[in-house]
């Protein structure tokens, strides 16, 4: 009885240290779930785009300073600085070979404001130490460039050429005639102040470019009244305030040209007398309405009227002068 016992309780025994040392059931994990699938976006291949590679600034042209040892001339000097100008702008192609006389004309004259319009100066026909600088120094100074003209299958038409001024062309008149059908009268010019040249096309004052005090500016053209009553300009003068005429000549040979309003007229002044001719014909104009003074060459409203069929209205009380004009080929349409 007591062996029964002994071994139930051995069995109880052995039972109970197999139940603990025997390894823990491991733990069944819980799944996870899978997230929802998605669908790459595919990223199209990018090419950089190349670095631009800055263009290079250009330098800037350096402003030439005036050279203040030239010594300003305009019109109406002489001497050798004025046949250097002249040799210069003859090398650049602004004025014929051998015109170089030493003269300060309306030749030199048309020749600096060319040059001076070219070259971006202010065009007055006055070569001061700034225009003298670039003509002289400026390594980039620009010339005449003779253009190669453009064959068209209409031909344009074009203004009369103007009047040749070498001497062969003078007019072909001996002095006897001259003196005998214009005989010289002088001019006694007074000027009006503040007087008036008004555009009859569009009721404009007329003005001009020019130098004041060195500063550009606008100046109306003097009109001068003589002895007898008669309105007279400055042919050059008015000229500079009229765009498509040009007026050219010297007082060395008494020889002028002027081109305006479809007309080519040439004036020749001598010491007994004065001829004009218009588009080769002689005009009816008086050497009273012509007048040369100091290289200055001078004519009255008649003269207008006679060589550019003009019409003119000259009011002395008002101090103006109104000048109408029409091309010549509107002029010849109303005849």
């Amino acid at each position: 009885m007591d062996f029964l016992k002994t071994l139930l309780a051995y069995m109880t025994l052995m039972a109970t240290l197999g139940v603990q040392e025997g390894p823990a059931p491991a733990a069944v994990p819980t799944p996870t779930p899978l997230p929802p699938s998605v669908t790459a976006t595919a990223v199209p291949h990018q090419t950089a785009a190349p670095t631009a590679t800055p263009s290079p600034s250009p330098a800037p042209t350096p402003a030439i300073t005036p050279n203040n040892r030239y010594k300003q001339v305009d019109f109406g000097s002489s001497g050798n600085n004025v046949k250097k100008l002249q040799n210069a702008l003859i090398e650049l192609g602004y004025m014929e070979e051998g015109s170089a006389d030493s003269q300060y004309g309306y030749q030199t004259y048309n020749a600096v404001k060319a040059f001076q319009r070219a070259n971006g100066l202010t065009a007055d026909g006055v070569a001061g130490p700034k225009t003298l600088t670039v003509l002289y120094e400026d390594p980039n100074v620009i010339g005449v460039v003779e253009e190669t003209p453009v064959p068209t299958a209409t031909p344009t038409p074009s203004l009369p050429p103007l009047p040749t001024l070498d001497p062969s062309y003078a007019v072909k008149v001996d002095a006897a005639q001259i003196a005998a059908d214009a005989p010289v009268k002088a001019l006694q010019l007074t000027r009006l102040e503040d007087a008036n040249i008004i555009s009859g096309t569009d009721g404009a004052i007329l003005y001009r470019e020019t130098l004041v005090d060195g500063a550009p500016a606008l100046v109306k053209p003097a009109l001068w009244q003589n002895a007898d009553g008669t309105a007279v300009v400055s042919l050059a003068e008015l000229t500079d305030c009229m765009p498509g005429w040009t007026f050219m000549g010297s007082s060395a040979d008494g020889l002028y040209s002027l081109n305006a309003c479809g007309y080519a007229v040439s004036i020749q002044v001598a010491s007994n007398g004065v001829v004009v001719l218009v588009d080769g014909e002689r005009a009816e104009v008086s050497a009273a309405d012509v007048m040369l003074k100091d290289n200055v060459l001078y004519v009255t409203d008649a003269f207008l009227s006679s060589a550019l069929n003009a019409q003119t209205v000259f009011d002395e009380d008002e101090k103006s002068l109104l000048l109408i004009l029409k091309d010549k080929s509107i002029a010849s349409a109303q005849d």
